[in-house]
């Protein structure tokens, strides 16, 4: 935002005398210049985490009065943690709310959504002095004219950035309390909400804060949760989450236990409600990957009403800031993101066993491919249970967690939004023209596995640098390019009988009667699939290491599928496997390593596993070793 070069230079800028008083008197347009006379730091924690979440009270001065209760937004910390806001600062005011905390005794705050830094360094400017209290609760009634101007001020819709599309009708919880399956808990719900909430006082989501008092929101469902369970010290409960959107911005709501059997039923996804009487905190970042500094807990006090689709034409479906595919790469691991692409290809559901739990798990794997990069995207549970990418449809995804596994990844929380086709962002025509005419034929870079032959997103080492430096015995597994040769292949081991289950995957045990037995699905089959479990020696001019290479990995190193091999192997064909093994070894390849430690029977041991084999390219691998040449010549 710009400010004029005359109040950058000014060694006194000139304040907006009587600013303080007009803005809680309810005139919050005025973009007052004041001063800083003082800050103030508040830790507020929140009910889910042991963690603080800093906020700023300020102090400010108009050269004539001080009002200490001025609220800096969240999103403004960083100016006084970079120290650009300091005491005897200079701002601008660009966007200011007045919160009533007790009407009757003339409590009120000022909220600070937007601020500009004027002058940073400066003397107190006159001889402010607080302002009375007398002037704050008498004086014209100003108390009753700031809630008759907010009522005014905040009730028209915005209508500039909205992305619109076809509207839907949205049920009335009226009309599902006509229908055959309404019970009296649906009817208790309607009543208590038409008789409670205040249409005339609606406020956006973006100035919603802990410090307001009485407000209703109008918001679009954008996203629900499943309902979970837990257990913790005070015994079992429940709980699910939804988003709610506006046009100004996001927020999660949460509701436990009775407030789960309650509002979960009467929720749907892309409703429009309006929503009062609920507590709001900080937002937990553990959890909560919106951008709203806060997130609301329903309680038996919350009052919710369902809109007519036709007054919330204007509140988007969802709030998307997508991200292209290849930028993932320069994202945090464990943040989150939006992006989108086209679904290129689809994996069967597997299944896993929780090593902490023990539980099964569903999962399926996506390619999801945008005109510069692709990268893995893993679905869980009933998502992955009910995904079709058969069609290759264009996939939005908001909140998607970002991983490290075999390089970049995506994987899908609960809360993760999933969206096939959205129609409501110009990216799904662009996305699907390219994919249609050029797209599907491409080969672009995968994040999952690096470009260049898979050595983009891990370090080069020798073997005897991944031996001696600690390499793999962090928590997470550390990821290490090798240039070397394989030296040897255990001959007995390449490949074993795989149960014919989809999700399984394990050993089977052949009972000599025509039949093969697998323990973890506790069935006999008639027949089995082969699979890939190579234990490979790999060397370089340092050392040699063993590792293990599985299914895509080992037909990539041996040439040939796991069945074929097989089949040689059941036919005992022993020339033929002599010259595949022969074939692998004595070739110089970039082996990309997975490298962790596990424990097995109390017996820590660090595991070297391929996650990808590929060519040399001699010309980027050359470019490669002049960069590490010039970074010594540096030293």
């Amino acid at each position: 935002m710009f400010i004029p070069d005359c109040f950058k230079k000014m060694t006194n800028p000139q304040l907006t005398n009587g600013a303080l008083l007009r803005y809680l008197r309810g005139n919050t347009s005025e973009k007052a210049i004041l001063q800083v006379a003082g800050i103030k730091t508040i830790d507020s924690k929140t009910d889910d985490s042991s963690t603080a979440m800093k906020r700023y009270r300020l102090m400010l001065s108009d050269g004539k009065s001080t009002f200490s209760s001025c609220m800096l937004g969240t999103q403004m910390n960083k100016l006084i943690e970079t120290n650009s806001l300091k005491e005897n600062s200079i701002v601008r005011i660009d966007r200011v709310m007045v919160n009533i905390i007790d009407k009757q005794n003339g409590r009120v705050m000022l909220m600070i959504h937007e601020l500009e830094v004027v002058q940073s360094d400066c003397e107190l400017i006159g001889q402010p002095v607080a302002l009375p209290l007398t002037d704050i609760i008498n004086n014209g009634s100003s108390i009753n004219r700031i809630e008759a101007t907010e009522n005014s001020t905040v009730a028209a819709p915005a209508t500039t950035n909205v992305i619109r599309q076809g509207s839907k009708a949205i049920p009335t919880l009226d009309d599902r309390n006509n229908t055959k399956n309404s019970n009296n808990d649906n009817n208790r719900f309607a009543s208590k909400s038409s008789n409670a909430l205040d249409k005339e006082r609606i406020v956006e989501i973006d100035t919603l804060n802990p410090y307001m008092n009485k407000w209703t929101i109008k918001a679009r469902v954008s996203n629900k949760g499943q309902i979970r369970n837990y257990q913790n010290a005070r015994g079992p409960g429940k709980l699910f989450s939804c988003d709610l959107v506006d046009q100004s911005g996001e927020i999660r709501a949460t509701a436990f236990n009775a407030e789960c059997d309650k509002f979960y039923p009467l929720l749907e996804v892309g409703g429009i409600y309006y929503i009062a009487r609920a507590s709001l905190k900080p937002a937990n970042r553990q959890f909560n990957t919106l951008k709203s500094d806060y997130e609301m807990t329903w309680n038996h006090d919350t009052c919710i009403e369902a809109c007519d689709a036709d007054e919330g034409q204007n509140i988007p479906q969802v709030q998307f800031n997508f991200i292209p595919i290849c930028e993932i790469a320069n994202r945090p691991v464990n943040n989150t993101c939006d992006t989108i692409g086209v679904v290129k290809s689809t994996s069967d559901i597997q299944t896993i066993v929780s090593k902490a739990s023990q539980k099964e798990f569903n999962k399926r794997e996506l390619l999801l491919v945008d005109e510069k990069a692709s990268i893995a995207v893993t679905l869980w549970g009933q998502q992955a249970e009910e995904f079709n990418g058969s069609s290759n449809p264009v996939l939005a995804l908001k909140g998607v967690k970002i991983g490290d596994f075999g390089g970049r990844s995506l994987s899908c929380f609960n809360s993760t939004l999933i969206c096939l086709e959205p129609s409501d962002t110009p990216r799904t025509a662009e996305l699907r023209a390219w994919y249609d005419t050029e797209g599907k034929s491409m080969d672009l870079p995968d994040l999952s596995k690096g470009s260049d032959g898979g050595n983009r997103q891990a370090s080069f080492k020798t073997l005897s640098q991944a031996t001696n430096d600690g390499t793999g015995t962090n928590d997470k597994p550390d990821y290490i390019n090798v240039k070397g040769i394989c030296t040897l292949i255990k001959k007995e081991s390449v490949v074993y009988m795989m149960c014919p289950e989809e999700r399984c995957g394990k050993k089977v045990i052949d009972e000599n009667n025509g039949t093969y037995r697998c323990e973890k699905c506790n069935k006999s089959y008639t027949n089995f699939k082969w699979a890939y479990m190579v234990s490979a020696e790999i060397t370089d001019n340092t050392g040699s290491q063993w590792i293990n290479v599985f299914h895509h990995e080992a037909e990539t190193l041996l040439g040939i599928t796991a069945e074929e091999f097989g089949k040689h192997k059941l036919n005992q064909n022993e020339s033929i496997i002599e010259d595949l093994i022969k074939n692998a070894m004595n070739r110089e390849r970039i082996f990309r390593l997975r490298v962790k430690v596990d424990h097995f029977n109390d017996e820590r041991k660090i595991r070297f596993t391929c996650v990808n084999v590929s060519d040399i390219d001699w010309s980027s691998h050359g470019q490669r070793i002049i960069e590490e040449i010039k970074q010594m010549e540096l030293v």
